[in-house]
C-alpha cells in the first residue's frame, strides 16, 4: 500500500532498512532556509497550515525585519516552464505581531503542486513549494506526533524526519514549547525549519492546543482562524476527517455539541481520526485520569467509530488495541475484534521522557522512547501505522521500533500487527 509514498521516502515494504542507511546521509544536512553562518535571511521562519479547506488553500505564514512584502506564486508545473510566477497574493501583517506576516492562498487546484516566493525591500526569499491535499480518495500520509518542548536536538531531528517522509501533513498534539515565550516560539520555529525539504518543500503542520501552549502563543503562530482550537478538517473528499479537540477547554458543553454536530455531518467519511493533548487513559502513573474527556468524547469515539486517537501529554510511547467505551471494561473500556478506536501516543518529540508506569490490558505496545508516528492511508480507507524511534544515539537518527506495524483493513476489521525482529 501507498508504494509512490514509500518510494519517495526512500523505504521499501519489503525492507524497511533502505530507511535506515538512508536516513544516516540526510539528516547530516542543514537546515533549509536558516544558513549557518550568514546574515539573517530577509525571510525566516516559514510555515504552512490551513485556515479553510487543504485541497484549496494553504496558510503561509513567515517572519520578516521590513514593512513591505508581496507574495507570488504559481502552478510549479507552470513555474517550470516558464521560470515565472505570474500570480500576486495579498500579504497581511499579523495581529500584535508585527514582524509577522501571512497569505492564505485560496482557490487553488486539489493536489497540485505550488511554487512561491517573497519578495521584500531586504531582499528575497529562495523559491519554495508547497502541495495541496486531494479532494478524491488517494493515497496519503500523515507524521504524528507531539510534545517537543524540552530537548531541542531530539526534536530537530524529528523535524528531519518531516523533510524527510513529505507527508501530507504533520498532525501535531501540542505542547510545542515548555514556558509558552516569544523567545521560545522563535526557537521552535527555527528548529521547524528544518521540516523543509532539500528541494524546498513546506510540509503543512495541523496545531493541537496542550497544556503548555496559550491559544494567544498559538494564534502568533499558526493564525486565528480557529480561535477556540477544536476545528476538522477533510482530505481526500471523504475518505479522511481530522478532528483536533482541545483537551484545555471543557470536553462538554459547546465542544461536545459541535463534535457531534460534525460527526453526524460527516457521517460518511471513510476514516475519521481525532487528536488532542491529555489522554482519556494515561499510561503514566504521574498523569491523572481524562475523565472530562472519556466521559464526553468517548462515548461519541463509539456512536460514530472514530478510528484512530492521537493523545499526548505523559511523554512515552503507546498504542492500543482497537478498543470502545464500555463501563464495566478495564479502566471503561473493551476491546473489540471489529470497529473500535485505537488510541496512539502519547507525546515523544523532544520533551523529557517517562516511564509507561501504567500500562492497561488492552494496550498493543509501549515503551519510553522518543518517537513519531508514521500513518499511510490506502484510497479504500485502510491504513498501516509505524512507530519511528527517534534517537540521538544512533548514526540513522530515526528507525522503525522493533519493526512494529500495525494495519486495518478499510472494512474496519484488523489484521494482526506484524512484528520482526
Amino acid at each position: 500500500m501507498c508504494s509512490t509514498l514509500l518510494n519517495r521516502a526512500r523505504i521499501s515494504l519489503m525492507g524497511l532498512a533502505l530507511f535506515m542507511t538512508a536516513s544516516s546521509l540526510l539528516f547530516a544536512q542543514p537546515a533549509r532556509g536558516l544558513a549557518r553562518g550568514k546574515a539573517e535571511p530577509p525571510v525566516r521562519r516559514l510555515r504552512y497550515t490551513w485556515w479553510s479547506d487543504p485541497a484549496t488553500s494553504a496558510a503561509i505564514g513567515w517572519e520578516q525585519g521590513v514593512l513591505d512584502a508581496e507574495l507570488y506564486y504559481d502552478e510549479r508545473e507552470q513555474w517550470s516552464e516558464t521560470g515565472e510566477l505570474k500570480q500576486r497574493a495579498e500579504v497581511s501583517v499579523a495581529r500584535r505581531v508585527s514582524d509577522t506576516r501571512w497569505v492564505h492562498l485560496t482557490q487553488l487546484k486539489p493536489d497540485t503542486a505550488y511554487q512561491f516566493q517573497i519578495k521584500t525591500s531586504a531582499g528575497d526569499s529562495e523559491a519554495f513549494w508547497l502541495k495541496t491535499a486531494p479532494n478524491e480518495p488517494k493515497e496519503m500520509s500523515f507524521i504524528i506526533g507531539g510534545d517537543s518542548r524540552n530537548h531541542r536536538k531530539t526534536r530537530r531531528l524529528a523535524n528531519q524526519v518531516v523533510a524527510q517522509l513529505t507527508p501530507t501533513a504533520v498532525l501535531f498534539g501540542g505542547d510545542f514549547t515548555a514556558q509558552d515565550t516569544k523567545r521560545q516560539w522563535r526557537k521552535w520555529l527555527d528548529d521547524w525549519q528544518l521540516s523543509i525539504s532539500e528541494d524546498r518543500r513546506l510540509t503543512p503542520l495541523v496545531p493541537t492546543r496542550g497544556n503548555h501552549d496559550s491559544e494567544r502563543s498559538l494564534k502568533r503562530a499558526w493564525g486565528e482562524a480557529y480561535p477556540q482550537f477544536y476545528y476538522a478538517l477533510s482530505f481526500g473528499g471523504e475518505l479522511v476527517r481530522v478532528y483536533t479537540l482541545n483537551s484545555e477547554r471543557p470536553a462538554g458543553g459547546e465542544q461536545r455539541a459541535w463534535l457531534e454536530a460534525d460527526l453526524t455531518t460527516h457521517a460518511s467519511s471513510t476514516l475519521k481520526i481525532a487528536q488532542y493533548h491529555k489522554p482519556m487513559r494515561p499510561h503514566s502513573g504521574m498523569k491523572i485520569e481524562g475523565f472530562d474527556e472519556y466521559d464526553h468524547w468517548a462515548p461519541l469515539f463509539k456512536q460514530h467509530q472514530i478510528d484512530l486517537a492521537v493523545e499526548c501529554d505523559s511523554h512515552l510511547m503507546k498504542v492500543t488495541w482497537p478498543i470502545v467505551m464500555d463501563s464495566t471494561g478495564a479502566q471503561g473500556f473493551r476491546r473489540v475484534s471489529k470497529g473500535g478506536t485505537v488510541f496512539i501516543g502519547e507525546g515523544g518529540w523532544g520533551a523529557p521522557l517517562r516511564k509507561v508506569s501504567d500500562p492497561k490490558s488492552w494496550t498493543m505496545k509501549s515503551g519510553r522512547i522518543n518517537h513519531v508516528f508514521f500513518v499511510e492511508i490506502s484510497p479504500q480507507g485502510g491504513y498501516t501505522l509505524r512507530v519511528l524511534e527517534v534517537s540521538e544515539a544512533r548514526a540513522d537518527v530515526a528507525r522503525p521500533w522493533q519493526n512494529f506495524m500495525w494495519r486495518r483493513a478499510s472494512n474496519q476489521g484488523s489484521l494482526p500487527p506484524v512484528e520482526r525482529r
